[in-house]
């Protein structure tokens, strides 16, 4: 049967979601995948294959991370969820547990996806110290909404992602349906939605938007960067992981947030 996990966790104590633990030294690396894994393996007494929507990386967040991976038998998903909340750690914690088709593929059935960038800005918040990126700056909303307009639409964010080794120019296209930013008490939540996303990407828009918001760069700079079509020396600003989370996946079936 195939079992969906709907996962929040707090990135901070971790090197993202992926393993990438020498199967002789399995605790070498914390990762969100290893912590499921050793769960599911102790709760079921089977160690599955797991596949998820989409890698985080270290230091990131996750409201709604979805996960799937196929066990032999039936499981009350209600019994199945306390018993893995009761192995995993504090900072991880599984939302729900369903039951799905077997052709569903948390990675390959995805839709789109939403992360959230947290900027806290002019006064610095202690209890949003690791959640959010403290800007001391003062941040124009104006500039900030005019920049994201550049991202939006199917573009190539060769300079607005990690370069890979052997990845063509070309590669680098994606979708971005629609970039929100909303003023809060404490600074600025900008909502970014897209097909997929690139390594560091949603990170180096939310630099972008930043150093625009507090003039460091004009948005001309920015469309230089993005109509270019090659890697460029001069990169923006790449915004730091802890103010970043996944906020919602959107499948066929259902909207995950």
């Amino acid at each position: 049967m195939n079992y969906l996990f709907v996962l929040e966790y707090n990135g901070l104590n971790y090197n993202g979601w992926q393993n990438q633990n020498n199967p002789k030294n399995p605790n070498a690396v914390k990762t969100i995948e290893n912590e499921l894994l050793k769960a599911i393996r102790i709760a079921t007494k089977f160690n599955p294959k797991l596949f998820v929507s989409g890698r985080t990386d270290a230091g990131v967040h996750a409201l709604n991370q979805v996960a799937n991976c196929q066990l032999p038998f039936y499981y009350d998903t209600a019994r199945l969820k306390v018993s893995l909340n009761g192995i995993l750690p504090a900072d991880i914690s599984i939302k729900n547990i369903e039951i799905v088709h077997d052709s569903f593929h948390s990675t390959f059935d995805t839709i789109s996806k939403t992360y959230l960038y947290k900027i806290n800005s002019e006064f610095r918040s202690p209890l949003l110290f690791g959640y959010s990126w403290f800007v001391k700056e003062r941040l124009n909303l104006v500039l900030m909404k005019e920049v994201a307009n550049i991202f939006t639409g199917r573009n190539n964010f060769i300079n607005f992602a990690k370069k890979e080794k052997g990845r063509h120019p070309f590669d680098y296209y994606r979708m971005i349906s629609d970039i929100g930013i909303y003023q809060k008490d404490y600074g600025f939540d900008i909502f970014v939605e897209g097909e997929g996303f690139l390594r560091h990407m949603v990170r180096r828009i939310a630099g972008a938007i930043v150093a625009c918001g507090s003039g460091k760069v004009n948005t001309e700079y920015i469309i230089t960067l993005m109509l270019s079509g090659k890697s460029l020396a001069s990169k923006a600003l790449n915004a730091p992981p802890w103010g970043l989370f996944l906020y919602s996946v959107r499948y066929e079936h259902k909207n995950y947030c």
